[in-house]
């Protein structure tokens, strides 16, 4: 145990000392989703939240007073992108919205790399309500969505400018297949494109596919076995549902199934799978596995984390991090933001103060 407490402490001293003297040269498309995200974050859990409903629903109607309330960015694509703009990267997000989503952008985004030209304003604004209650000493999210205002984004969507500038990108992400009802043609098209007309990265992220199991089946013959994905960014409950496409009995039974499902995504897709949970972190490309425990940090929300964790590995692999290297620097850069009292991202800085913090430890695996 001590030997490896300090090869994980030897691996922290490297991180540090590599993003001290880094500089970043990363150009990034990011799509196709943007919501408006009204947070409510409770001080208690879920059955208490239900109770405190039905108590004021039971009078008549009032009020729940005290709940910090907030408007953000979100979306996975959204969220990325602010998280990669603030560690540095230069970033063009494809997005549909509408004028007032465009005024929103513009007022989220001041200030930053990112660069909204690539806009299109034949969407609408959709706004999500996110309740964020505690569970088991962190805190968890539930999420009220309204996709019905959600428009389809394909490929025909993008014009020779935006093909223009996927070219000339390092990283290419297609995030949120799950709102998007034209995700399948969209994710194999870009995909094709970038390897066709590229050398940029691809980065692929469904989030939860479970209100679309049923369509699983062809999102696997049309685009995942196709071998276009060079990274997939999932958590442990995302890679046991994609894996049972490749072997259905498939059952949980603690972080080994989610490292075995990890081996099946990437043997029969091709791709670099980049899983990310509340312990710990994995790259698995075939069978060959590296994991690195994230940090111990409070967490006081539960939206973001996985899209920042996303932004972090990405720009570790620009900066040519090593594995284990990548991994614990996105453990630190998701760690900050969701243990931080305030919804911020990560600077390089800031992450180097964070893994430089000797009361921020790491779990043990």
């Amino acid at each position: 145990m001590q030997q490896r407490k300090s090869r994980y402490e030897d691996l922290r001293r490297s991180v540090i000392a590599k993003i001290t003297r880094a500089t970043l040269d990363l150009n990034a498309v990011v799509m196709p989703d943007f919501f408006l995200d009204h947070v409510s974050t409770f001080g208690f859990d879920a059955r208490k939240l239900v109770r405190r409903l039905l108590s004021v629903a039971s009078r008549g109607g009032g009020e729940i007073p005290d709940v910090q309330q907030s408007l953000e960015v979100g979306g996975n694509a959204a969220i990325c992108t602010l998280a990669l703009a603030k560690l540095g990267a230069t970033v063009q997000p494809m997005m549909k919205t509408d004028a007032l989503g465009l005024l929103l952008m513009r007022y989220f985004y001041g200030g930053s790399r990112v660069n909204l030209d690539r806009i299109k304003l034949t969407g609408s604004l959709t706004p999500t309500t996110i309740l964020e209650v505690q569970r088991r000493g962190g805190s968890t999210n539930i999420m009220l969505g309204d996709s019905s205002h959600v428009r389809p984004f394909s490929f025909e969507d993008l014009d020779p400018q935006d093909l223009d500038a996927i070219k000339r990108s390092h990283y290419v992400c297609v995030f949120n297949w799950l709102y998007n009802e034209k995700g399948t043609d969209l994710s194999h098209k870009v995909f094709q494109y970038c390897h066709e007309n590229s050398r940029a990265v691809t980065f692929f992220d469904a989030a939860d596919p479970t209100p679309r199991t049923n369509e699983l089946s062809e999102l696997n013959r049309k685009f995942l076995t196709r071998g276009l994905i060079d990274f997939w960014g999932l958590n442990e409950h995302e890679a046991l549902i994609f894996a049972r496409l490749y072997k259905r009995n498939l059952k949980f039974h603690g972080g080994s199934s989610v490292l075995e499902a990890g081996k099946i995504l990437s043997t029969n897709t091709g791709a670099k799978v980049y899983l990310h949970t509340a312990g710990y972190s994995a790259s698995i490309r075939d069978v060959d596995v590296v994991v690195v425990p994230t940090f111990s940090a409070k967490p006081r929300r539960g939206t973001g984390a996985g899209d920042s964790w996303n932004a972090a590995i990405m720009v570790a692999d620009r900066l040519g991090l090593s594995e284990e290297e990548r991994l614990l620097f996105a453990n630190a850069v998701a760690g900050r933001y969701v243990s931080n009292p305030n919804r911020v991202y990560s600077t390089l800085g800031e992450t180097v103060e964070f893994l430089k913090d000797p009361t921020v430890r790491l779990k043990r695996v």
